[in-house]
């Protein structure tokens, strides 16, 4: 993961980029929670998502991709 530079290090236009990027991402959590909140989403165990990447990756190159490791 990176670090953030300093707020003191930014420019006028990085500091409102990062705060759009803010309230762009709090609006996408508030939507998700709401449709929890209403059963239209889930979350998955990472075992199972993990499990369903791989099915999907695996049926669209007809492959089994070596960096998945796949048993």
């Amino acid at each position: 993961m990176t670090a953030l530079p300093k707020l003191s290090e930014l420019t006028v236009s990085e500091k409102l980029q990062m705060m759009e990027s803010f309230v762009w991402h709090g609006k996408i959590l508030i939507q998700r929670e709401n449709a929890l909140r209403q059963g239209s989403d889930h979350f998955s165990a990472w075992d199972t998502a993990k499990a369903n990447i791989r099915k999907r990756v695996c049926i669209k190159s007809k492959k089994w991709p070596k960096a998945l490791n796949h048993p």
